[in-house]
């Protein structure tokens, strides 16, 4: 049971969030519309939690687009490169993403933290910006556990170096 609640997590932990998020999204853009054309009145905080929503939406989904091997990447240098040696090229750029990650997990930590320090609220809805931070660390260490589990699961099944077929390959 806890097995298969697990299992579910991984699969569908970033997708559920993202999903949520944007409905909230969608939903206050939506509330906005209608009151200001219908209504003629608008909602002050509606705006403001749209956008905390898409950025969270955003942070979630590069975690999402990591799980999912779909990232952004130039690829056209391991076209040059011998076959046998791009699975090592794709694992040291991929260890250099990582280290990024790291760096701005732990910058995004150092701004919730100062936030906290030094409180700030936003002005409609008066939250704290430190939760509203709290994603930048997030988002980054969800990522960078989702390209460790690739790796995990590929070097597990042996089948790591098929994550660095480059664009049409077969």
């Amino acid at each position: 049971m806890i097995h298969r609640a697990l299992s579910f997590l991984d699969e569908h932990f970033e997708k559920m969030l993202c999903a949520s998020f944007l409905l909230l999204l969608v939903s206050c853009i939506g509330a906005q519309i209608i009151m200001r054309y219908i209504f003629r009145s608008g909602l002050t905080w509606t705006e403001e939690l749209s956008r905390f929503a898409f950025i969270w939406t955003i942070y979630l989904g590069i975690s999402l687009a990591a799980k999912q091997q779909q990232h952004v990447r130039v690829t056209a240098q391991y076209l040059l490169i011998p076959h046998r040696l791009r699975p090592w090229f794709w694992l040291t750029a991929d260890a250099v993403w990582v280290f990024f990650n790291l760096v701005f997990t732990i910058q995004g930590i150092g701004l919730v933290q100062h936030a906290l320090q030094f409180p700030e609220t936003t002005p409609s809805l008066g939250w704290s910006a430190a939760y509203i931070y709290t994603i930048i660390p997030i988002g980054f260490i969800l990522m960078t556990l989702r390209i460790f589990q690739l790796y995990y699961r590929g070097f597990k099944t042996g089948t790591w170096r098929e994550m660095t077929k480059v664009g049409g390959e077969e």
